[in-house]
């Protein structure tokens, strides 16, 4: 009988010593995951204000050139996969926005008209006014 017992404890011991290394290594992996995340989001959040400054640059430089200045330059369809939106409001402000809703902001500008859109964008300066893709 003691040799049956002696088995079943072998068996248990061996249950319980993989169960901990399997719990391990699962909580290894969500640590794992999270800080993938978290940098994830963090360099999603330093694109958006690299495209948001991008366009504040543009329209500076339009705004500080002669008449019949244009140019043209080209923003991403996607930022680090994540489709956005960026719009000039009340003729002096870019905003820009991600479409998950985590990532936003907005950046003063000179008086400027029109729209950006994702991808191929023209920038000119006519009679004093800035103009995007006319």
């Amino acid at each position: 009988m003691d040799k049956y017992f002696l088995k079943g404890q072998s068996g248990i011991e061996l249950i319980v010593v993989v169960g901990f290394f399997a719990f391990s290594f699962l909580i290894f992996l969500l640590i794992l995951h999270q800080n993938t995340a978290y940098e994830r989001e963090a360099n999603r959040n330093t694109l958006v204000q690299e495209t948001a400054l991008q366009v504040q640059q543009e329209i500076h430089l339009a705004v500080s050139s002669p008449d019949g200045y244009s140019r043209q330059f080209v923003l991403p369809a996607t930022i680090s996969g994540v489709h956005y939106t960026i719009s000039i409001i009340d003729g002096d402000t870019v905003y820009i926005r991600t479409d998950e809703g985590k990532h936003a902001l907005s950046l003063p500008v000179e008086e400027v008209t029109g729209d950006f859109i994702a991808g191929i964008n023209y920038i000119s300066k006519v009679n004093g006014t800035v103009i995007l893709n006319p």
